[in-house]
């Protein structure tokens, strides 16, 4: 039987098929010869290259060749613009001798994605570190994973100056957990809040909570929210709220203020309307008034009258919430006087509000309200005593 030599068919037909596969890949592929010459082209490299197959086949290829190892070169396409790619070779037989296929894969469009994902999240970092909430991005576990300034200032300003335990890395989970530990409810509701968000039971978790300072009272709020995306994790913010706080604190003074200045003004009118009342009260039937009030009498009599008033009332708004209060003598005195100077009730009443208001005078909410109480008991106290003293000629 006559040998048939069968290589030269094999090879052809192995380097057809390899031609084939080249042919339809998207990344340039180049065949070059034990001498560097380049033996094949495929569309792509032309592409890559911005130069005919036919132009560079039988050209020395002018690079350095690494077997085996991927390596970032920059080509110089025909035009003069500067490309980078991706080059990686591997030892073939083509055309029945050794040779090296050379594959390039343009880089510039990864570059341009690295380089906006770069840009994005410098533009992402440059708004967190603009606001004034410290804000961290915890990952699912709880793990931070980025802090703007705002927090990693206030950490070095209240006892982590190093960021040991609230930087990136650092397990945000675990501090809480730690400090629930230590019979703190917030950081036990923190903790609980912040993974139910990461499950999706809430769609945000807020928390009021304080902060105090050797220095100064301050409270924070907590806000998490959950990244969006592919991601799982968690926005947390803490945002000084110590002015809210203070401003609301104010306005709910103001309102129980203007409340009872109200109820202080009704009390006034109502007291004001029995002592301008035409009829005397049935109880003061005894009495034989004068033309004038003592007021209009003897205005320096009425003063002695009202600071005397005025301590009384002192008195018993200090001893407020004792069971004995030492008020009796010097009411039974008081009236005794007035009945002497055969008083009205109109007399009594323009003494309590001229001492009532002289009391009020720059006190705070709280004492006003007192004097209002207390007042009425005394104003009740004295006009008993009068009427007593009216009735039988003296106090007994």
């Amino acid at each position: 039987m006559e040998y048939v030599d069968l290589m030269p068919v094999l090879s052809a037909e192995s380097d057809a098929r390899l031609q084939a596969v080249a042919n339809t890949s998207t990344d340039g592929m180049l065949i070059v010869d034990i001498d560097g010459r380049v033996r094949f082209v495929n569309p792509a490299a032309e592409g890559l290259l911005r130069r005919k197959a036919a132009d560079l086949i039988g050209q020395i290829f002018g690079l350095p060749i690494v077997i085996s190892e991927a390596a970032e070169i920059s080509l110089i396409q025909a035009d003069g613009k500067l490309i980078a790619t991706e080059m990686r070779t591997a030892s073939i037989i083509w055309e029945g001798m050794s040779a090296q296929m050379i594959v390039l894969r343009d880089l510039t469009e990864q570059r341009r994605t690295q380089e906006a994902l770069r840009d994005a999240e410098g533009f992402s970092r440059a708004i967190l570190n603009s606001l004034t909430q410290h804000i961290a991005v915890l990952d699912e576990t709880g793990t931070i994973i980025l802090a703007n300034d705002a927090w990693r200032q206030f950490a070095m300003e209240n006892g982590d100056p190093q960021s040991v335990t609230t930087g990136v890395g650092a397990n945000y989970f675990a501090v809480c957990s730690t400090s629930s530990g230590q019979d703190s409810d917030e950081a036990s509701d923190v903790l609980e809040g912040m993974r139910r968000v990461i499950q999706g039971e809430l769609p945000v978790f807020e928390l009021e909570y304080p902060c105090n300072s050797p220095s100064e009272e301050r409270w924070f709020q907590l806000r998490a929210v959950p990244l969006h995306g592919q991601r799982r994790g968690l926005v947390i913010s803490h945002t000084n709220i110590t002015i809210q706080r203070h401003n609301a604190q104010s306005a709910a003074e103001a309102v129980a203020l203007r409340e009872q200045l109200l109820a202080r003004e009704r009390e006034l009118v109502a007291i004001s309307s029995l002592s301008s009342a035409e009829r005397r009260p049935v109880d003061l039937t005894y009495v034989q008034r004068y033309d004038a009030p003592i007021r209009a009498s003897d205005i320096t009599l009425f003063q002695e009258y009202v600071v005397g008033y005025a301590e009384l009332l002192e008195m018993v708004v200090d001893e407020r919430g004792f069971e004995v209060k030492n008020t009796d003598t010097p009411v039974r005195v008081m009236a005794a006087r007035l009945g002497t100077l055969r008083a009205s009730a109109r007399d009594v009443v323009e003494i309590h509000l001229s001492a009532l208001r002289s009391c009020s005078v720059g006190s705070a909410p709280s004492r006003q309200q007192a004097y209002l109480e207390e007042g009425r008991v005394l104003l009740l106290q004295l006009m008993g005593y009068l009427v007593a003293y009216y009735r039988d000629g003296q106090i007994t």
